[in-house]
């Protein structure tokens, strides 16, 4: 069963809380600050990998969690960082995010990408101690990690693709040729889903075909199966585009299946239309040659190549391979001598905060403010005015002015609740 999209949840690990601790042994009334820092919340990461071929795995396990970090502890000792996660997908896996847009095309196999950061470990009050401030009061909670809603899509990397009407050869095709196994009856919509063969021609030379399930007309509108499918195509270097000699009785309807096909392919996507295309007759040995012979020269003339093979009997089938090697083998090339196009990134200032005035409250927020909420503990009273310094810093404090904001207004940063004041915000 090939599944080829999923959603999926993965959660960063959240950095150990720093450790608030003093000194406390015999003789030493007033030992200094010791506490530790937390250790980093693990990673979770993609990686490419040959061995996975298709996303069904992620139905029955659609959330990945890495563990928190280690909190810190006295006596200097700092929380341990904890291990990375790695999500192994097939090679070809896209990674969309909420807002629908492509994170990265996995599309190298071994590729590694990292998909939710872990949070940073909160520092020790140890850290915080300064020539004017010997004994801190003072430890940060970790960071949280990242949590993200993934959508997994996968498009299979083939060098070929087979399209056609239902019955068309394809599968048979591909069995011939390939060590694939797919399904063959003389029924429409034996293959229900794609398959993958890899043609060793000789030493060095070797292709992968996709064969697709069956279109019919009305495909890209839903009808049939292999609209469904038609995405994996879309990789594909080179389109053969099976027809069955054996039903056709006349030169009109073998044009009309082939515009049908093509029409199809083009509606789905007009990337189609610039795909290369080789023609095939396929069951010759079922069909009447002074039949279909005129028909190849009349295609011919219009510059469209065919070729006529028999699957059942091997006929044409080497040089059908031979064609399509030589075909893709001048795709490559055009593809390596055409230069690489590095694309000019224009970088935005981030924006690290925003300040919303509404009736009878001031709202702040943005992923700094959302991170120093976290980290930050609101017992305690050194890291309350450390947060306000924070704000102040950032400019929080200069736009809350700017607004309009008055002594004993409401401010809320995320989900904390605070009162504006002139030296600083009270909790």
């Amino acid at each position: 069963m090939i599944v080829d999209e999923v959603t999926i949840t993965v959660e960063a690990g959240s950095g150990g809380n720093g450790c608030l601790s003093f000194r406390r042994e015999k003789f030493i009334p007033y030992g200094g600050p010791d506490g530790g820092n937390g250790g980093r919340g693990g990673n979770v990461f993609m990686e490419a990998r040959t061995d996975v071929a298709t996303l069904v795995d992620f139905i029955y396990q659609p959330i990945y969690a890495a563990k928190h970090g280690v909190h810190g502890k006295g006596k200097n000792m700092h929380g341990k960082a904890t291990e990375d996660v790695i999500i192994r997908v097939p090679v070809g896996t896209m990674v969309y995010d909420e807002n629908h847009e492509l994170i990265v095309d996995m599309n190298q196999p071994g590729m590694k990408f990292l998909v939710a950061k872990g949070g940073r470990g909160g520092r020790g009050n140890t850290t915080f101690t300064t020539a004017t401030q010997q004994a801190p009061k003072l430890a940060e909670r970790g960071e949280p990690g990242e949590t993200r809603v993934l959508r997994l899509e996968l498009k299979l990397l083939a060098d070929v693709g087979i399209v056609g009407f239902p019955n068309a050869g394809k599968s048979t095709l591909l069995s011939r040729v390939t060590h694939a196994t797919p399904k063959i009856a003389d029924y429409p919509f034996t293959t229900l889903e794609p398959q993958l063969g890899v043609v060793r021609l000789s030493e060095g030379r070797s292709l992968v075909l996709a064969d697709i399930p069956g279109l019919i007309e009305g495909a890209s509108q839903g009808k049939g199966l292999g609209i469904k499918f038609l995405k994996h195509l879309e990789r594909t270097k080179l389109m053969l585009h099976l027809v069955e000699l054996a039903t056709l009785t006349t030169y009109a309807e073998l044009e009309k299946r082939i515009k049908i096909i093509r029409n199809e392919l083009k509606q789905h996507s007009t990337k189609f239309l610039e795909k290369p295309e080789l023609l095939v007759f396929t069951k010759a040995d079922s069909a009447n040659t002074d039949t279909y012979q005129p028909w190849i020269k009349k295609l011919e003339k219009k510059g469209t190549k065919v070729l006529v093979i028999s699957a059942v009997t091997g006929f044409g089938l080497k040089p059908l391979l031979e064609e399509i090697w030589k075909t893709i083998a001048e795709i490559r090339e055009k593809e390596l001598s055409q230069p690489v196009i590095i694309e000019e990134k224009i970088y935005q200032a981030k924006v690290r905060f925003k300040v919303d005035k509404h009736e009878g409250f001031y709202m702040v927020s943005g992923p700094e403010i959302k991170k120093w909420v976290a980290m930050t503990n609101f017992d305690n009273h050194d890291a309350t005015e450390r947060f306000y310094r924070i704000l102040k810093r950032m400019g929080v404090i200069k736009e809350l002015k700017k607004l309009g904001a008055a002594e004993g207004d409401k401010v809320i940063c995320e989900d904390l609740e605070l009162t504006y004041e002139e030296e600083s915000l009270g909790s």
